[in-house]
């Protein structure tokens, strides 16, 4: 059977030596907007799920925080504040009474500095509003709300957040490596948090599926409640990043309502079976670099057998990572190369990357979903170009030029009757069940 697989911005075409019926290529629904992002917004608001109208929620006088996300997430802010602004100001909530913060979590401020604070919520909003870049490691801006139960993680919070009298957050659903799916809470945890409650609830991060049974989630949710979030506006996005729905309301029911949506009509492709062999790529256009690139193996692992091999299809070209982050100054170089897990381990629990540029959440992934993925299971990295053999050696990651070499060694080891699941980018999320909302 042949395959198709995306590398270096086309497709390899793959002839696979077993029958059709041993072989399934997965895909996701990944629907393309049926309306523009104002009327998919004005529509949620005008419904909200397990709250009343956030028009009707809000009273005169009322201290408003609106939260939204920074730089590092599509979402289409510049869009949606408007309206959300609108639907304050029908409540009797006047202009002054309103503060814009943006959710940086540990992202150092002075990315979110006036320029793209201007791009992503537009000139007049920035202009007309206060707007606060929340800095996780200024102290003084921060205030203490109390300690979780779920992981006794010590709660601070953006003080102009914590003394607001109703708190509004936009943001995105999106499936997620550590706490199942992002949006809800999270803009409380880690987005307006200290960077301590943040590596509190960060230092114990593992690959987690889904939401339900999730501890990291379970605190985050904690935090939310903890703080007193009051309504979100989160919206769906497709592989192309457009908003394909929107969900408004209480923070915990609307966001299961979003995660519901998007395992069944976006990213979910459901799986009746794991396979011996999982053939994965980051998909078209995605593997520049290598760190991006291993995104996708949170997705095969879910697809895999014990004992089973991941194949992954990676041109890496660009070399290790991105330079927007390492002209920045974020620490995620080369040189996590030569620690071994126990020492990346270490750091993770002595939480020694603490300082401002020094990106624990790249350590987090580095760690626990890249390296700890690759002792546990048997890891083939396939036509990389920009890191190397002797590279993937140093985290007991395997290496073929080829994919018919790796193929080859694949089913040699599990016989003709080896069952293969092909993921070919890593927005498709295999699911062996759909979230159903409460």
């Amino acid at each position: 059977m042949e395959i198709k697989i995306p590398y270096r911005g086309a497709y390899l075409e793959v002839d696979v030596p077993l029958p059709k019926e041993n072989i399934r290529v997965l895909k996701s629904k990944d629907p393309s907007p049926t309306k523009d992002v104002e009327e998919i917004v004005r529509i949620a608001l005008a419904k909200p799920i397990g709250k009343n109208r956030l028009s009707e929620m809000v009273r005169s006088g009322d201290k408003v925080a609106l939260m939204f996300d920074d730089w590092t997430r599509p979402t289409p802010v510049s869009k949606i504040v408007p309206i959300v602004l609108e639907e304050l100001k029908n409540g009797g909530i006047r202009d002054e009474d309103i503060v814009l913060v943006c959710g940086n979590g540990m992202h150092a401020p002075d990315y979110m500095a006036e320029e793209r604070l201007i791009q992503k919520l537009g000139k007049a909003v920035f202009c007309k509003y206060k707007v606060v870049s929340h800095n996780a490691y200024d102290h003084e801006e921060l205030k203490f709300i109390g300690v979780t139960e779920s992981l006794g993680t010590p709660l601070f919070i953006n003080k102009y957040v914590a003394e607001s009298d109703v708190k509004v957050s936009i943001g995105r659903i999106a499936p997620h490596g550590d706490v199942g799916y992002s949006g809800g809470s999270k803009m409380i945890m880690p987005g307006v948090a200290s960077i301590w409650t943040i590596i509190h609830n960060h230092s114990g991060s593992i690959p987690h599926s889904g939401i339900l049974g999730n501890s990291l989630r379970k605190d985050i949710d904690e935090c939310g409640r903890m703080a007193g979030l009051d309504f979100i506006v989160n919206v769906v996005h497709n592989s192309d990043e457009e908003v394909v729905q929107a969900f408004a309301g209480d923070p915990f029911e609307a966001h299961y309502r979003g995660v519901e949506f998007g395992d069944k009509e976006v990213w979910g492709s459901k799986i009746a079976e794991t396979a011996e062999i999982v053939i994965t790529s980051p998909g078209l256009k995605k593997d520049g670099f290598f760190l991006s690139s291993m995104k996708c193996l949170g997705v095969a692992v879910r697809c895999l057998k014990d004992g089973g091999t991941i194949i992954v299809v990676a041109s890496c070209m660009g070399g290790w990572s991105e330079e927007v982050y390492l002209e920045s100054g974020w620490r995620v170089t080369k040189d996590l190369l030569e620690y071994g897990y126990p020492e990346l381990l270490r750091l993770l629990t002595s939480r020694v990357w603490h300082e401002p540029h020094r990106q624990f959440q790249a350590l987090v992934y580095y760690a626990q979903h890249i390296v700890k993925t690759c002792i546990d299971k048997h890891v083939v990295l396939v036509g990389s170009k920009g890191f190397s053999k002797e590279d993937a050696q140093k985290i007991n990651m395997n290496f073929e030029e080829s994919i018919d070499d790796a193929l080859r060694g694949a089913i040699k080891k599990y016989g003709p009757k080896a069952k293969i699941i092909v993921v070919p980018n890593s927005f498709t999320l295999p699911l062996k069940r759909f979230l159903r909302a409460k």
